[in-house]
């Protein structure tokens, strides 16, 4: 995709003289349908990331439910947090040796 600034460029060199020939105005409303194309194709990739993020997170949080670190009402479960970090704790010991 051509930088805004020479594609703005672009189309307003098509449109200095248009008296006889319109051909270049159906060339810009052409490029325009392009670029709103390709801003269209971002929008959609953009969206898809945020729905692959939206899965993770809810993947996440269904895992935490059920390792018990977390109940439905977003409380935490101290016990479970607890021997998670003594768990932690364990493994740095055992790799600092």
């Amino acid at each position: 995709m051509d930088p805004h600034g020479q594609w703005k460029t672009k189309i307003e060199i098509r449109n200095a003289d248009l008296t006889e020939n319109w051909w270049p105005f159906v060339e810009n409303i052409n490029d325009i349908l392009e670029r709103m194309q390709e801003y269209q194709d971002e929008l959609e990739s953009i969206r898809n990331k945020n729905d692959e993020t939206m899965g993770l997170i809810r993947g996440l949080y269904k895992s935490f439910i059920r390792m018990d670190i977390f109940d439905k009402e977003w409380k935490l479960n101290w016990t479970a947090v607890k021997r998670i970090g003594e768990m932690i704790n364990e493994e740095r010991e055992e790799e600092d040796k």
